[in-house]
């Protein structure tokens, strides 16, 4: 079709470029043979020129193609590198000791415990005002309840430079949030049991009007509790359950608060109802077992039953005297 196109348009040409004496020579073969050898010949042509433009455009965009994979690639090795570090920055902090127990009748008071062990249940947190600080052997300590438990400021100062380091990460998009959610263990602890308090009260204390470390801690698990509430995790949701800091839940959207809300309250009722059922349980099994004491003890352990058995027996036995004997009898013989 494009070639009977061009040989009409070369046709058309042909008859008003040649003069009337130059066309009376051409015979209609002629004309007809000269202008489809000049449509095929401009038709290669332009065939050649769009072959041509495909293989550029197909150069271009494999040459800024092979830059974005290699970026991606490189992004990919830099995030592994980053969680990578992170992990083990974290846990080596896990690991530092700076924990003193004096008034523990489990701990000894002589020992410094790693500072993870202040995250258990063990050891309580009370936001004091203000927190209280001690010094013990060249150290700055925190004194976390009333107890006289103290740990090092240190240590949680670089723990609140770790949130702030994963913070950053995660807004620039080198870590995803479900590199982040892997995490919970060690990143849910700081917002239960009033240590959200106790820290929002620490950093207060230290005139920091920044304040840009509590809010990369609370981004940070807030981010975790949203990514786990959508993927329906149950393992971190059952562990925050009913032990959020009251100011980290005040801080919480709406929605989040009142799911987080209404999980805490059906915990004491599925513990009554559970109570109640193991309870109706006993008082149905144990007239049953009751029953069977009592039948049977009349059979086993009836004194008067008992004592006239063995007094039947005495009597059964026989009874040797020595007057039965005839002494001067046996003699004779």
């Amino acid at each position: 079709m494009a070639i009977g196109f061009f040989q009409q348009r070369i046709e058309k040409i042909i008859n008003d470029v040649l003069s009337a004496d130059d066309a009376t020579q051409l015979t209609s073969e002629q004309l007809t043979q000269l202008s489809s050898q000049l449509a095929l010949y401009f038709s290669t042509i332009l065939l050649t020129l769009g072959a041509l433009l495909f293989i550029v455009l197909l150069a271009l965009w494999l040459f800024r193609r092979a830059p974005r994979t290699a970026t991606s690639e490189h992004k990919e090795l830099a995030r592994q590198h980053l969680l990578q570090d992170l992990e083990n920055q974290l846990l080596a902090l896990q690991a530092t000791p700076g924990l003193w127990l004096t008034n523990h009748p489990t701990f000894d008071a002589k020992t410094v415990y790693e500072c993870s062990l202040a995250l258990s249940q063990k050891i309580t947190w009370q936001a004091q005002t203000p927190i209280e600080t001690a010094w013990n052997m060249g150290d700055r300590l925190i004194v976390l309840n009333e107890q006289g438990d103290q740990l090092t400021a240190q240590w949680l100062e670089q723990i609140l430079f770790w949130f702030r380091r994963l913070d950053r990460a995660a807004s620039a998009e080198l870590v995803k949030i479900e590199d982040i959610s892997l995490l919970w263990r060690h990143i849910l602890p700081f917002v239960l049991d009033n240590r959200f308090s106790f820290i929002a009260s620490y950093l207060a204390a230290t005139d920091k009007a920044e304040q840009e470390e509590i809010d990369a801690l609370r981004r940070v698990t807030l981010e975790t509790i949203r990514y786990c509430q959508q993927q329906k995790r149950s393992s971190p949701l059952s562990f925050i359950k009913g032990r959020l800091d009251p100011l980290f839940l005040e801080t919480l959207p709406k929605g989040m608060r009142a799911s987080l809300q209404a999980a805490k309250a059906v915990k004491p009722a599925f513990r009554k109802q559970h109570t109640t059922k193991v309870t109706s349980e006993e008082k149905r099994v144990e007239p049953v077992i009751q029953t069977g004491e009592q039948r049977k003890e009349p059979t086993l352990t009836n004194s008067d039953k008992t004592a006239a058995i063995a007094n039947k027996n005495v009597r059964k036995e026989p009874v040797v005297t020595l007057s039965d004997i005839d002494i001067d009898t046996k003699r004779s013989e």
